[in-house]
């Protein structure tokens, strides 16, 4: 019997046969694609974790990471000629992938990703950005020992405090609405004042990065496609600056409607909201007539904020963005299945209405005149 146990506990002594070294390993967690100097090339810079102990990180204290940047033809030569100056580079860990908006005004997103997607070590999770500034120069940017992927990475989670930012865009999503509709917004980053910031989005349809949006057009896109989770309102009542914070979102309702191949699209959607910022002097938060005027005002500040993003991809982007094709491909098949390959022009020709009801619940400790 002790012989037969020795037996089975041999293999567990052995460890993993295949087993690595982390240190002959180059973790990959952030991928930038730029322009090349070179003609018909693609400059790739990968972001790689240096694992603690290695040569860089005693060199350099405060480095957790190393950037290694070349240039080839294609993607995947791409990472294949980075073999040249790191060790074996592994994705599974990727977090991010930026990519330059010149770039992508000259080649096709769905090329440009095409490589991360056919991978099945490249996580599908892996987050897609845009930049106005070389990718080289983001990932670049290091904080503090900070590394900037993690950084980027986590920006993202601040969403439900300001409606200044899209929902996450996926490598997985991205590609999903490549083969679908064809039209998404992609959040982009920059750099303010030596840090890093989520700042503008572009809109891409057809694969092609057709406009670029601020960060009002965001807040107002996300109002349309549903995706507010807080932040704030600004607006003015009286003349002084009124400020409102979303609490929780307690009803979205959308209906479409079609005459003859004219489409009409109805938005509904409802918030809690805390009064938080009221400069107007004769102020009585305590009165519901006051409280309702705060309403009004707040919400007829949404409704043109929408109006005006609605004008933009209606007439200036000419792309539906905001998913509402879903709506109609649920409640229109046989309209959908006859116009999904010109929903952009459908889209840019239908009425849209968006009305938005918010119920101020709370205004702090102060609501008297003074």
């Amino acid at each position: 019997m002790k012989r037969l146990w020795l037996i089975l506990l041999i293999p567990l002594l052995t460890g993993c046969w295949d087993s690595r070294n982390i240190e002959d390993l180059s973790l990959v967690v952030g991928m930038g694609i730029d322009n090349s100097k070179k003609k018909n090339e693609i400059m790739l810079t990968q972001q790689i974790l240096v694992p603690p102990g290695s040569s860089v990180q005693e060199n350099q204290a405060q480095l957790k990471y190393k950037n290694v940047t070349v240039s080839a033809k294609t993607m995947h030569e791409a990472i294949r000629d980075s073999l040249l100056i790191t060790n074996t580079v592994l994705t599974n860990h990727q977090r991010i992938m930026l990519i330059n908006e010149d770039l992508l005004r000259e080649i096709p997103m769905e090329a440009i990703i095409n490589q991360a997607i056919r991978d099945n070590n490249t996580r599908r999770s892996c987050l897609v950005f845009l930049t106005k500034r070389p990718t080289k120069e983001i990932l670049g940017l290091g904080d503090d020992g900070e590394i900037p992927s993690n950084v980027i990475y986590e920006l993202k989670d601040n969403d439900n405090r300001t409606n200044k930012i899209l929902p996450p865009l996926t490598m997985g999503k991205a590609s999903s609405s490549l083969q679908s509709d064809g039209s998404f917004a992609i959040q982009a980053v920059d750099i303010r004042g030596g840090k890093l910031i989520l700042e503008g989005a572009g809109v891409i349809n057809n694969s092609k990065l057709v406009g670029v949006m601020n960060a009002e057009d965001i807040a107002a896109l996300n109002w349309l496609n549903g995706k507010v989770k807080g932040g704030i309102i600004e607006t003015v009542q009286h003349g002084k600056p009124l400020s409102v914070e979303l609490i929780n979102r307690t009803r979205r309702k959308i209906t479409t409607e079609l005459n003859g191949d004219h489409l009409t699209i109805n938005i509904e959607v409802g918030y809690t909201a805390r009064l938080s910022e009221d400069w107007y002097g004769k102020e009585n938060s305590f009165e519901e007539a006051y409280l309702k005027e705060v309403e009004r005002v707040a919400e007829d500040e949404v409704k043109k904020d929408v109006k005006e993003i609605v004008y933009k991809l209606q007439h200036e982007y000419k792309t539906g963005v905001a998913g509402l094709y879903r709506y109609v491909e649920n409640q229109h098949p046989k309209f959908w299945e006859k116009n999904k390959q010109k929903w952009d022009e459908v889209f840019s020709k239908a009425d849209i209405n968006y009305d938005v009801d918010l119920r101020v619940i709370d205004f702090g400790s102060k609501g008297g005149i003074k």
